[in-house]
C-alpha cells in the first residue's frame, strides 16, 4: 500500500511538473492505484465472513484488474508510438512537452542545404540588384528552381533580355511550364511571337488580361520595374505595380519583382517596396532574403546541383 501511494504521488508529480507533457504520465499514475486495491481488496476479502461480500470483492476485483490492465496498456501504446514515430533526438521533447517541440537558437540558424523557393517566396517579394550584379543570373535561378517545384511561372521582361531567356531556359517555354511576356516600345499591339507574348509599353492594362486566368499558385516574376519608372514616370509605374500586387495577392499569385537599387532615389525605392511583403537583395551568388525579421538565403545552383527531368510536363492555362 505504501508503494502503491508512493507510486501515485510520483507520477502526479511527473505529470504536473511536465504541464503539458506526455498522458501517459497521467495513465501511470492511475495505474498505481491498482497498487493498492491489490492490498486492501483482498484483506477484507479474507477477514469477511458473509460469502456475498466476499463474491461482490473478487467480482470488483475481477472488473478492476480489467480497467487496470487497460490504463498500463494505453500508457505503453503511447510511449511505444512515440519511439515509432517521433525522431530520437526529439523524444524528450515529447514527453516532457508533448508535441510542442521548442527549437533552439542553432536549429534556427541552421539553413537547409537546398530551399525550397515557392515556400521562401510564398509572400510577395522584391529583390534588389546593383549595376555590378547579374540579376539576370537570378531570374535565371528562380525560374529553374520554381520548375524544379513544379510551380508554373510567367516571366515579365524586355529586350535584349528576353531574348537572353529564351536562349537560356526556353526550353522550360517549350514545354508548356513557362510563358514568356515582353513589354515592348516597337510592337503596336498584343502579338505572339515564336511563343513570346509581346505588350506594348503603352497598353499596360491589357497585362492584367493576359494574367487573370492564371492558376492559384503560379508565379509571376517582374523583371522591368526599373525600365517602366524611367520610361512610364514613378507615378504611373507605381499605380500599374500597386494594382498588380493587389490583384495577384487576391488570385494567390507569387509575385516576384526586381529592381536596381541604385537607379533611384530612396523615396521611389521606398515607395515599391511598400508593395510587396517581403524584401531581398543580392549579394554574390545567392539571393539574401528578409522574411519576419529573420534572414533566409537562396543560394545558385544552376549548372551545379540542378537537372531538369525531360519527361515532366507541366502546362501553364
Amino acid at each position: 500500500m505504501a508503494c502503491g501511494l508512493a507510486a501515485i504521488y510520483f507520477w502526479v508529480k511527473v505529470y504536473f511538473e511536465t504541464k503539458r507533457g506526455s498522458i501517459a504520465w497521467l495513465l501511470l499514475a492511475l495505474t498505481a492505484i491498482f497498487l493498492i486495491t491489490t492490498s486492501i481488496f483482498p484483506s477484507i476479502a479474507i477477514s469477511s465472513q458473509d460469502t456475498d461480500i466476499t463474491e461482490m470483492i473478487l467480482l470488483f476485483m475481477g472488473f478492476w484488474s480489467a480497467v487496470y490492465t487497460g490504463i498500463f496498456a494505453g500508457a505503453g501504446i503511447l510511449i511505444f508510438q512515440a519511439f515509432e514515430t517521433i525522431p530520437r533526438e526529439k523524444l524528450g521533447d515529447f514527453l516532457i512537452e508533448g508535441m510542442v517541440f521548442t527549437s533552439s537558437e542553432e536549429d534556427n540558424e541552421n539553413i537547409p542545404e537546398v530551399e525550397q523557393i515557392s515556400t521562401l517566396l510564398s509572400r510577395s517579394t522584391l529583390i534588389e540588384y546593383t549595376p555590378k550584379s547579374r540579376y539576370e543570373d537570378s531570374v535565371i535561378e528562380i525560374s529553374l528552381r520554381l520548375y524544379g517545384e513544379m510551380v508554373n511561372t510567367v516571366l515579365v521582361s524586355t529586350q535584349p533580355r528576353t531574348a537572353m531567356y529564351k536562349e537560356k531556359i526556353g526550353d522550360l517555354m517549350d514545354i508548356g511550364a513557362m510563358k514568356f511576356i515582353e513589354i515592348s516600345t516597337t510592337c503596336k499591339e498584343v502579338s505572339n511571337e515564336d511563343g513570346i507574348i509581346k505588350l506594348p509599353d503603352d497598353e499596360l492594362d491589357k497585362f492584367f488580361e493576359l494574367t487573370s486566368k492564371l492558376p492559384k499558385g503560379c508565379a509571376v516574376i517582374f523583371e522591368p520595374i526599373t525600365q517602366l519608372l524611367i520610361a512610364e514616370g514613378e507615378q504611373k509605374c507605381y499605380e500599374f505595380m500597386s494594382e498588380m500586387a493587389e490583384r495577384f495577392a487576391t488570385s494567390e499569385l507569387l509575385l516576384i519583382g526586381m529592381i536596381n537599387k541604385a537607379a533611384h532615389d530612396e523615396q521611389t525605392i521606398s515607395r515599391i517596396e511598400g508593395l510587396f511583403l517581403n524584401l531581398a537583395e543580392e549579394e554574390g551568388a545567392k539571393i539574401r532574403l528578409i522574411k519576419g525579421g529573420k534572414e533566409e538565403y537562396i543560394r545558385f545552383y544552376v549548372g551545379e546541383k540542378f537537372y531538369m527531368e525531360p519527361d515532366v510536363e507541366v502546362i501553364l492555362e
